[in-house]
């Protein structure tokens, strides 16, 4: 299998590349990034070396390279200052992810494409709408909601966060519901009183606001890299895999023509089926809201496709 990564010199492109190397995925992995090819070599040639043992060959690239890929991770976007929100970045990614999709469409017709660039609901819409490929073989990477949800539970029922189950839909960003209705332990659901719900959901605006405080141009890269790994290993291994991921809808929970974090079954072929969950009152209300979020910015991905 054949898996390229667009914008491996960025600080979650490197991440995503070095950890599928070191999990063995794939026989052939392709770096690629126009801006900083010297960056690209470089990390190809490190990892490479580290994974020599994995059976993957690691190779530098341009978009010529990416030529019959089985899977395309795409997490290029445009340089960005300080940020209060993700959909700040819409503007100056959008025509970066049309010129990444074109590519994709002419040199890997067949890819699935996993879109890792933020905003990520809005330009895995756009990157949607660009390639024009099957809904089920774009899915956008917004499992680090989950994964700091189910962390956050933890933490406050002071449980292992391995035993901690629960998920989170709608926006990768601060409209995004927490599906406090979905938490088990052990696998055993788990009634959460409205005190820990107030605590946990105090955290989410936090997450961002801290990450770019440090101002050292980077996020969650180590995190998306691990999480990265989870989705390509669901589709190479057909495990039909449940992960939060942000998807086209087409009549799920009521919708159309929008790409949004929902728990979806992952396997070979891309999105198998999408899980509908049946949600409490207050994450009904919820839900509403970040979809009024998010169909704003897919009516900006519309007005720039035309």
């Amino acid at each position: 299998m054949k898996i390229s990564v667009i914008g491996a010199a960025g600080y979650v492109g490197s991440n995503v590349a070095v950890t599928l190397a070191l999990a063995g995925l794939g026989d052939e992995l392709v770096l690629v990034d126009p801006y900083k090819q010297n960056i690209v070599i470089q990390l190809a040639m490190d990892t490479g070396t580290a994974a020599a043992d994995r059976g993957v060959a690691v190779r530098a690239g341009d978009f010529a390279d990416i030529k019959g890929s089985d899977i395309v991770i795409v997490a290029a976007g445009a340089a960005q200052g300080v940020i209060a929100s993700r959909m700040e970045m819409l503007p100056n990614n959008l025509p970066i992810i049309k010129d990444i999709a074109e590519n994709i469409k002419k040199l890997s017709p067949n890819a699935i494409v996993i879109t890792a660039t933020n905003p990520v609901d809005p330009l895995n819409y756009a990157m949607y709408r660009f390639t024009g490929f099957d809904r089920r073989k774009v899915i956008g990477y917004s499992l680090n909601d989950a994964t700091r949800f189910r962390m956050m539970v933890a933490q406050a029922l002071g449980q292992p966060t391995a035993d901690v189950e629960g998920t989170v839909v709608g926006e990768h960003g601060e409209s995004q519901v927490l599906v406090f209705s979905s938490v088990k332990v052990r696998g055993k659901p788990v009634k959460i009183d409205e005190a820990t719900k107030e605590q946990v959901r105090a955290e989410v605006p936090q997450i961002l606001r801290r990450y770019e405080e440090l101002k050292t141009g980077r996020t969650a890269g180590v995190t998306s890299g691990a999480g990265v790994k989870l989705v390509v290993e669901a589709i190479m291994n057909d495990s039909y895999r449940t992960l939060r991921s942000s998807v086209v809808l087409d009549g799920e929970y009521g919708q159309k023509n929008i790409s949004i974090g929902v728990p979806a079954v992952l396997g070979a072929g891309g999105v198998k089926s999408i899980v509908e969950l049946e949600l409490a009152p207050d994450e009904q209300a919820g839900f509403a809201a970040t979809l009024d979020v998010l169909k704003t910015a897919m009516r900006q991905v519309d007005d720039f496709v035309g």
